[in-house]
């Protein structure tokens, strides 16, 4: 069985995020980058799978800068087959999803995990943009997987509001994954040395085959900017049907709500 699973470098959660003073983008300097959280559980799903199913390989993709490589040694450190770096520094979702594509068609895969959402930008664009021009059926924010060794289909389980969704898809197929889909393990000191002595495939959208307009990103960002500050909030200091009065008189005067 072929597996492959598509990764992002973010920002750690616990970063602190400036923007440029011109608003012209993110000042992530000094800012440490991380796997993507939800990108684990896909690791950690098609290292499952291989387990369960003998002979299997798994490639890991990512699209981004020379500082993704840091995803991928982590992918090799838990042991996967294969990793490719397309170097497409400034890709957004429909970018990074026809990079990835372009990589997975001389691939073939069976299976193809991804987080269901990158935690820097969270649209939840890039799993549909691919299953799109993969052609292959896609779940969504699986949170339980089940492969049959029979009918070559995948059983899913999502969370839905007031309770929980069964989707079957038959292979090919892309998952997203949720939390609470497994619990991802950590790369061991053997594999982390194995890692540094296995090399990167290093492709640039050009020589994916495919014309430089398709890789023209389809979201301009104009400008980022901060929320805008909030009011300080008001405490009424007097006795409760005094403090009622006032508070029915802000509402009506200031916040206009009534």
């Amino acid at each position: 069985m072929k597996i492959a699973v598509c990764v992002k470098l973010v920002p750690a959660t616990t970063a602190v995020i400036r923007i440029h003073a011109d608003g012209s983008g993110l000042d992530l300097a000094g800012v440490e980058m991380v796997l993507s959280p939800y990108d684990e559980f896909a690791l950690e799903e098609a290292l499952k799978v291989r387990e369960k199913n003998a002979d299997s390989e798994i490639l890991v993709i990512s699209v981004g800068s020379d500082a993704a490589a840091k995803v991928l040694e982590h992918a090799y450190a838990l042991g996967v087959d294969a990793c490719v770096l397309v170097k497409a520094p400034d890709a957004d979702a429909s970018v990074a999803a026809k990079c990835s594509a372009a990589v997975l068609k001389s691939f073939a895969p069976d299976l193809v995990f991804c987080g269901k959402q990158a935690l820097d930008d969270d649209q939840w664009l890039f799993p549909g943009y691919l299953a799109e021009l993969l052609d292959m059926p896609h779940v969504t924010a699986a949170s339980a997987c089940e492969l049959a060794s029979v009918d070559g289909k995948v059983t899913c389980k999502r969370r839905v509001e007031g309770g929980e969704e069964t989707v079957v898809a038959t292979l090919p197929a892309v998952v997203s994954c949720d939390k609470g889909l497994n619990e991802p393990r950590s790369p061991t000191l053997k594999g982390r040395l194995n890692a540094k002595k296995k090399q990167l495939t290093v492709k640039t959208p050009a020589e994916l085959g495919t014309e430089v307009v398709a890789f023209m990103s389809a979201l301009k960002i104009e400008r980022y900017a901060p929320p805008a500050s909030k009011s300080p909030g008001k405490v009424i200091m007097a006795s409760p049907k005094e403090a009622a009065k006032e508070l029915v008189r802000l509402l009506r005067e200031e916040a206009k709500v009534l």
